[in-house]
């Protein structure tokens, strides 16, 4: 259950070019039926299509120019997105029901507000990517080293009864506004 983005810039800039042609085959369908003259007059395609080679460079290089679009199009359209769900683990007593999982925002919400309750700490804030969490800390205390161990620690445990089906690497950082001296 790894929902991943949707890939909606390949998608809008194809729609964008097909609207743009179908407007304008439209607008000058439009103008020969009213009897005025059309925007695109399709004799001039017509004859100018008819006097080109295959062979002449303005279509070779046309060809070529839309087959690296489209293939460039196609591999991003292809490509995985970030996931945004991570999934849990499933149960091996039910493998027909499919297992659920953790949004991103919702789990970073969620190790937020556990580092928030280790003491010390005055402002958090969490990251969750599909292999790691980072936490970063903030807090008035000097010496930062049995802050950083007290928020991994919790964070770790949270982590733990998540159920999460591949476990994050946790990297946790605190920043003090105070020089240790």
């Amino acid at each position: 259950m790894t929902r991943r983005s949707r890939r909606t810039l390949p998608a809008t800039l194809v729609a964008l070019v097909l609207l743009a042609a179908g407007a304008l085959v439209a607008t000058s369908a439009v103008q020969v039926l009213l009897g005025r003259t059309p925007l695109l007059a399709v004799d001039a395609v017509t004859e100018a299509l008819a006097r080109t080679t295959w062979q002449a460079p303005a279509v070779l290089v046309a060809a070529g120019v839309a087959a690296a679009l489209g293939l460039v199009l196609l591999v991003a359209a292809l490509w995985p997105g970030r996931t945004h769900v991570l999934p849990l683990v499933a149960d091996p007593a039910l493998p027909e029901i499919v297992a659920g999982g953790w949004h991103r925002h919702d789990l970073a919400a969620r190790l937020r507000r556990r580092a928030l309750a280790v003491e010390g700490v005055e402002g958090a804030t969490a990251r969750v990517r599909r292999r790691r969490v980072r936490v970063t800390t903030r807090t008035h205390r000097a010496a930062t080293g049995a802050l950083r161990e007290a928020v991994a620690t919790a964070v770790r445990a949270d982590l733990d009864t998540l159920g999460l089906a591949r476990r994050p690497r946790l990297r946790v950082t605190v920043t003090s506004r105070r020089k240790e001296r």
